[in-house]
């Protein structure tokens, strides 16, 4: 196997993870014969990102199928594609998810975005997570460093 640089190698894991999250969601669909509505979730609970994976930096996609049964709960998660360091986070928040209940089991596929930044800064750093959703296909976990704003001075009045 030829060495490749870390650019080319991360367009290689998104091009197959895209491969990977297309064939997911296309086979259940022709399968069915049409498309159904996705039920709608009522609790979720987004995955940490990592200890390990803020400590190194890691950044990556993780792609699941989920399974929700009539009840509305997920009763089967199967990875498409994920690092090792985020694989059970997701899955133990994906478990935690809840929907409506509906007339017949759910198949649908969800990728989650773990990003993180540092921010240049000459002041204290606090770390911070944003979670940005398009809920229930797509999730980002962004996590890093901010700068620490000093407050904003207030007038006493005498």
């Amino acid at each position: 196997m030829e060495n490749r640089s870390a650019p080319e190698y991360i367009l290689i894991v998104r091009f197959v993870t895209t491969l990977a999250l297309l064939c997911a969601l296309c086979g259940p669909v022709f399968a069915q014969g049409t498309s159904k509505p996705t039920p709608r979730l009522v609790h979720f609970v987004a995955p940490p990102y990592p200890r390990q994976a803020k400590d190194q930096h890691l950044i990556g996609n993780a792609s699941f199928l989920v399974t929700v049964a009539k009840s509305g709960t997920v009763s089967a998660v199967k990875t498409i594609s994920s690092h090792p360091v985020f694989e059970k986070p997701v899955t133990d928040a994906l478990t935690q998810w809840r929907f409506e209940p509906a007339q017949e089991v759910y198949n649908f596929a969800v990728t989650f975005a773990f990003e993180f930044y540092d921010e240049p800064c000459d002041k204290p750093l606090t770390p911070e997570t944003h979670v940005i959703a398009d809920l229930p296909t797509s999730v980002t976990i962004r996590t890093g460093q901010q700068c620490v704003k000093a407050p904003a001075a207030t007038k006493r009045q005498h």
